[in-house]
């Protein structure tokens, strides 16, 4: 009776675990910045302007030079970028790392094919603060010693 109550609890302890994992990696947030910047003078051209849609929620529009941010949970999402000069609506399906918080999307590289098109963003650190300059320690027979 012992042992069966040991295996259950074991099992209940397992179960546990494995419904804090799989909700981590369900609901893991991430910042997903969209970039239409224009690449290297000899790449490819930013579109202008065009619609943006990830994981089929709020539509933005991005003119060249743009970047916005969309919030997103989980790691497996689908962007879908309408053109305004009739090309053919861009859709495509991508993953983002557990690992970091906040990633960015370049427009131009996804729809032209170059990877990566997406990376870790990493904002800039602050700025050292020059520390403060020690004052010498008081030397003993100083006024307040009679």
């Amino acid at each position: 009776m012992n042992r069966k109550r040991v295996l259950i609890r074991s099992c209940l302890v397992l179960l546990w675990i494995l419904l804090g994992v799989v909700m981590f990696v369900t609901f893991r947030g991430h910042t997903l910045l969209i970039d239409n910047h224009d690449l290297e003078a000899a790449g490819p051209k930013a579109p202008d302007p065009v619609t943006v849609t990830v994981d089929s929620g709020e539509e933005l529009g991005f003119f060249r030079g743009d970047r916005d941010r969309f919030s997103v949970r989980g790691s497996s999402h689908r962007i879908k970028i309408e053109f305004s000069d009739g090309r053919p609506v861009f859709e495509r399906r991508f993953t983002l790392p557990l690992k970091d918080d906040m990633y960015i999307l370049s427009i131009p590289k996804m729809i032209n094919g170059i990877e990566p098109c997406i990376e870790v963003f990493h904002t800039a650190p602050e700025p050292r603060q020059p520390e403060e300059e020690e004052l010498p320690a008081e030397e003993p027979g100083g006024l307040g010693e009679i």
